[in-house]
């Protein structure tokens, strides 16, 4: 027979469980509450109704001027640092796109003020699997798929990696499905002989190497790794950290274009970018 005293510890134990769900569960359902009579300003309705308007008369105007000697990538780089240690302003140079198949990590940011992402955007995303913030796949660019990007230009950056960034994203970042699960991490070369064998792939480096090579079997090793989750570039809220997220809000200021028929893909220095998000 149990204590008596071991008994009453655990019906009290079981009683201040159940008070925290219940507690906890009425937390949640005030805090809906709240969000569902939350105020909204009639400006904030007025600035979001027309940012997504202009946003679907850019696709309208990306998708008539398709093919149309549009085709230009606007490269863009930090400027020269300064004196103090501060970098200078950056540096933009449209490049012509000559149609070559190129090796692209396309990246996931935050798009423009206030836009509801319209249909044909979201559905590009989808396409790419980029529907998380700092996601990050691998894209063979050529004069077929230049469009997708030209859809997606505000929501993405682009850069040509080199073997050692193919190399970290895929050896530190690497996650696919395996034995049912959908995330686990790429740490053995068995998934990759299982999964890739019958292209002649047996090995986490061969993926590397496909990958960089753009090999006839990119496509399966693009869609047998998950997409890349990176970390935001500033992490926390102390000082340096508010001031460090303002300097980028700049930077994504200075990077959102106009809403031209253009539309161009913005190209940044990828391997720098990856350092501070692996």
């Amino acid at each position: 027979m149990e204590n008596p005293e071991v008994l009453l510890k655990r019906r009290r134990n079981a009683d201040q469980t159940r008070l925290a769900k219940q507690a906890l569960a009425q937390q949640r359902k005030n805090t809906k509450r709240v969000k569902k009579n939350k105020f909204v300003r009639p400006e904030s309705l007025v600035a979001k109704t027309l940012a997504t308007t202009r946003e679907k008369e850019r696709i309208r105007r990306v998708s008539k001027t398709r093919g149309e000697g549009s085709e230009f990538i606007l490269r863009v780089r930090g400027g020269d640092s300064k004196e103090d240690g501060s970098e200078g302003e950056m540096q933009t140079e449209k490049v012509a796109y000559d149609g070559k198949p190129q090796l692209l990590l396309v990246v996931r940011v935050r798009g423009p003020t206030a836009v509801n992402i319209p249909h044909k955007a979201y559905k590009v995303l989808q396409v790419l699997r980029l529907v998380h913030l700092n996601q990050g796949v691998f894209f063979r660019l050529t004069a077929q798929t230049f469009d997708l990007l030209r859809i997606v230009a505000p929501y993405v950056v682009v850069g040509e990696p080199s073997l050692s960034c193919v190399r970290s994203l895929v050896q530190k970042r690497g996650r696919v499905t395996w034995n049912g699960k959908q995330d686990v991490l790429l740490n053995d070369n068995t998934m990759v002989e299982e999964a890739l064998g019958e292209h002649g792939i047996i090995c986490i480096e061969d993926v590397v190497h496909e990958i960089a090579s753009l090999g006839p079997a990119f496509k399966q090793c693009c869609f047998f790794l998950k997409p890349f989750q990176l970390s935001r570039q500033v992490s926390g809220f102390g000082a340096l950290q508010k001031l460090k997220k303002l300097e980028l809000r700049e930077q994504d200021g200075e990077r959102q274009l106009s809403n031209a028929a253009a539309a161009p893909i913005i190209e940044v220095d990828i391997d720098e970018l990856v350092a501070k998000m692996n």
